[in-house]
């Protein structure tokens, strides 16, 4: 078949991230014997059109649509991505009758629901180098889609899915050469390295192992590294970003990787996206270092055991400790997010958090982002706990931003607690700021002037800036109950 695979995201909310889920799909539908064009929309200027122009320019016999986020999953930034993606399936069928088939992991997570908020014939679920070539194989041979794992079909009038097939292995992405790298360079992205695959934690408000199931599959360091030196000297991204659902869980890999670099001599600049305080040490971090990460990203949700223990983190607040002080020893530039409302909270335990980020997330380089409301994922524990309490409907498909707030809390006063922390330390930032024109202006300069990303590492001294910081405080002191900048985007 002529399959066109589309890459859908177009979210100028963070530093985009390339297609590295659509490179894996293109790969192996290639070697299933298809010709394959990936069509990437982020750079476009008018997506729309230039989507019309490549379905009549290619004229596929089947067209599969990647969506990557649902939205923005920030309560006091509400708006749905599925509707833009709706709109390109309609562009599509405006140009062929040619099947269209919605895959990325926004459709793993709403499943059957998919199927109806865009507008497609068929859903692939999981891993898309299983199902979507055994999709394209039973399609060809007059087969029903749901004698295929990980598809979602129309049967009776109703959308039904088949549980997803896991890989048991995999290896390079193929990324480079199908992407024109130059508009993600000057918004700061990163090149994308997967090592793993799996995530065995059962966080309550996560669906992280409907994308890709609860068992780990690492692949080999020196695999890995090649990869990372191959890209390095035909692509040369400025930072390589380690996307794992969890860089550190379990620890062995992300040892092996950091040991595999430096015995390869490698000198490369790195980031990780989810460091776990459950393994985190000095010594891992000391590593880490030397290896070449710049920066990391953490996400411990909470730095209060009754709270950690509601949202299932399995660790405590002693670990999130260990882990403040083993980056601060290291000097690793490092990025917190904590997640204020969830099941159980209370003030008394959203004051732990947010006195422990003053406390304790201080020194050059850091940086706090509080998020207040949870949003709610179809399958996961908090959905659950929603439908219990009455906050959604059992029939709810989730598929429009919706969040969970704990009974014992209201919006206001965790958003002005949060204020507080906003005026005592200028490198706590709440979600709504996130992806405003001060952040935007500030990556760009930075891509221009050939700086590394992750670009963030800058924003504690950007918005310590005397002017900036005295606006920011101007406006959490004149709405307190209201994020810094929500309306202006800051």
């Amino acid at each position: 078949m002529r399959v066109l695979l589309v890459y859908a995201n177009r979210s100028r909310l963070h530093v985009p991230p390339p297609p590295i889920g659509l490179a894996y799909v293109a790969a192996a539908t290639e070697r299933a014997g298809h010709a394959v064009r990936l069509v990437d929309l982020y750079p476009a200027r008018d997506p729309a059109a230039t989507l019309r122009r490549e379905v009549r320019a290619f004229a596929p016999d089947l067209v599969g649509v990647s969506v990557r986020n649902i939205d923005s999953a920030s309560a006091q930034l509400v708006g749905s991505q599925l509707d833009e993606a709706a709109g390109f399936v309609a562009a599509v069928r405006a140009e062929t009758d040619a099947r269209v088939v919605v895959g990325g992991p926004a459709v793993s997570i709403l499943g059957p629901a998919a199927l109806r908020h865009l507008g497609a014939d068929l859903a692939v679920l999981g891993e898309g180098e299983v199902a979507f070539p055994d999709l394209l194989a039973a399609l060809a041979a007059g087969r029903d889609p749901l004698s295929v794992p990980g598809v979602v079909s129309r049967s009776g009038g109703a959308a039904r899915a088949t549980a997803p097939a896991r890989l048991a292995s995999f290896g390079p992405s193929t990324l480079a050469g199908r992407i024109d790298w130059r508009p993600y360079a000057r918004a700061g992205a990163t090149w994308p390295i997967q090592g793993k695959r799996g995530c065995p934690l059962l966080c309550a408000h996560c669906v992280y192992s409907v994308v890709e199931g609860c068992a780990v599959r690492a692949r080999p360091a020196d695999e890995v590294v090649e990869e990372i030196a191959e890209v390095a000297a035909t692509v040369g991204p400025r930072c390589f970003e380690i996307v794992d659902s969890s860089f550190n869980v379990p620890l062995e890999p992300a040892v092996l990787l950091c040991e595999a670099i430096l015995r390869r001599g490698l000198e490369v600049t790195l980031t990780s996206t989810a460091v776990n305080p459950l393994t985190a040490s000095p010594e891992l971090f000391a590593l880490m270092k030397r290896a070449g990460f710049n920066s990391m990203m953490l996400s411990p949700e909470s730095a209060c055991d009754a709270t950690l223990a509601s949202l299932q983190k399995g660790f405590t607040a002693e670990h999130v400790a260990r882990t403040a002080e083993a980056a601060r020893g290291a000097g690793i530039p490092s990025n917190w997010f904590f997640l204020l409302g969830g099941p159980d909270e209370t003030e008394a335990t959203a004051e732990e958090t947010v006195s422990f980020i003053e406390r304790r997330i201080d020194w050059p380089g850091s940086a706090a982002v509080v998020a207040t409301g949870v949003r709610v994922l179809p399958g996961s524990a908090v959905a659950r706990r929603a439908v219990a309490e009455g906050v959604v409907a059992p029939d709810d498909d989730l598929a429009r931003p919706t969040f969970y707030l704990s009974p014992a809390v209201t919006e206001a006063w965790l958003v002005a607690r949060v204020n507080r922390a906003v005026l005592a330390r200028p490198n706590v930032v709440h979600t709504a700021e996130q992806g405003g024109r001060t952040e935007g202006a500030l990556t760009r300069v930075l891509a221009g002037l050939g700086v590394a990303p992750r670009h963030w590492r800058f924003l504690p001294r950007l918005v310590g800036f005397p002017p900036l910081l005295a606006w920011r405080r101007r406006q959490a002191r004149k709405n307190p109950t209201r994020p810094p900048g929500q309306e202006s985007r800051v």
